[in-house]
């Protein structure tokens, strides 16, 4: 009777710790107020070849964008302008799902207006968000809808040769994709600062 009595004091001193932990785990606070901060340091027109359909796979419709080229404006980490084009022969090799999100990963390269190349890899998510889904619903097509219609991020990695761009090397950068015509989106880049 008194190894029962022991067990059960153990174990409602356990729920209650539990309990506690839990409700102390349930609670959401930054430890840092506004730690984080973003900065637009680029913005990339990037011209598209025709889409290519490569079939389906057991993750979804996979599609390919080819990068034909185009141009980006941009500052460096001491707010310098740089600028330069797209290198044509990227891609964007992205994988439609059936759940209508679609997983974004493009690869491909920058070159600077003094002659560095800037390696870009682009992996991210777009899909529609509630406004798009109900303009969808009413029969609208892709092309009628607004940027605000979609929920587009994607996280790009910069690869650079040491020297004035190799602070791209070391920062996590979140960025945007809209769509200006049916061959060209507008890529603006974040640099995630803070403390």
């Amino acid at each position: 009777m008194k190894l029962q009595h022991t067990l059960l004091n153990t174990c409602t001193g356990l729920a209650l710790l539990l309990a506690a932990t839990m409700g102390h785990a349930a609670e959401l606070k930054e430890k840092v107020a506004n730690r984080l901060t973003n900065d637009l340091v680029l913005q990339i027109n990037v011209q598209l070849g025709p889409r290519e359909e490569m079939g389906k796979g057991p993750d979804g419709l996979r599609l390919n964008y080819p990068i034909a080229g185009g141009t980006f404006i941009g500052k460096d980490i001491d707010g310098k302008e740089m600028k330069g084009t797209v290198v044509p022969g990227g891609a964007d090799m992205s994988v439609m799902r059936e759940d209508g999100v679609t997983r974004i990963n493009a690869l491909y390269r920058l070159k600077t207006d003094d002659g560095e190349i800037i390696i870009i890899d682009n992996a991210g998510i777009w899909r529609m968000n509630e406004s798009g889904l109900a303009k969808k619903a009413k029969g609208l097509e892709l092309k009628d809808m607004k940027e605000t219609d979609f929920y587009c991020r994607t996280v790009p990695a910069f690869k650079t040769q040491p020297g004035k761009h190799a602070w791209m090397n070391d920062y996590i950068f979140v960025g945007t994709i809209d769509g200006v015509s049916e061959h060209e989106v507008l890529i603006s880049v974040y640099r995630m600062g803070g403390a």
